[in-house]
């Protein structure tokens, strides 16, 4: 499974992936934390969207409820293999849990040429509205591309490689 991920991630994020490590890196800052608080925000609004108690999570990710709450309040770092448990019993992909900062340092030079003319035409429009539409249309289509990549992991995968070389 890690394995899925770490494509995943080469895929989906591959200039963001330096930005993960450092963030999930040897060196420890203090919790809560700025990411720890934010991710635990991610995992509340995933699981009261969902509609199930953080016993019902803390069940579904073989731990206990008291660290689904810490976790929930930025008291608690995430490791990889819990977050992997929480995405699959929230029916998220990964990144959904990232917090936008994570995002903050994507220079120019790191996007292909499709970003680059996504952000442009998305920079001309003019309503707030129809942005904020144009990024919900957005995150529909992550949401869907996450669902066949889990029902073919290998396969989503090849293809995906096989598409970006």
């Amino acid at each position: 499974m890690l394995r899925y991920i770490v494509q995943y991630c080469q895929v989906f994020m591959p200039s963001n992936l330096e930005r993960l490590l450092q963030l999930f890196g040897e060196e420890k800052e203090p919790v809560p934390n700025k990411l720890t608080i934010q991710m635990g925000e991610l995992v509340r609004q995933a699981r009261e969207d969902a509609g199930i108690s953080q016993a019902k999570l803390a069940e579904k990710i073989y731990r206990r409820r008291a660290t689904v709450s810490d976790i929930e309040n930025g008291k608690s770092e995430v490791t990889i293999s819990t977050l992997t448990l929480i995405a699959a019993a929230l029916d998220k992909p990964m990144s959904y849990f990232l917090p936008w900062f994570v995002y903050d340092n994507i220079k120019s030079e790191d996007l292909d040429p499709i970003e680059h003319e996504l952000l442009l035409h998305f920079g001309r429009i003019g309503s707030k509205h129809l942005k904020r539409l144009a990024v919900n249309e957005v995150k529909l289509i992550l949401e869907a591309e996450y669902q066949i990549f889990k029902t073919d992991k290998e396969g989503y995968t090849e293809t995906l490689m096989s598409e970006n070389e």
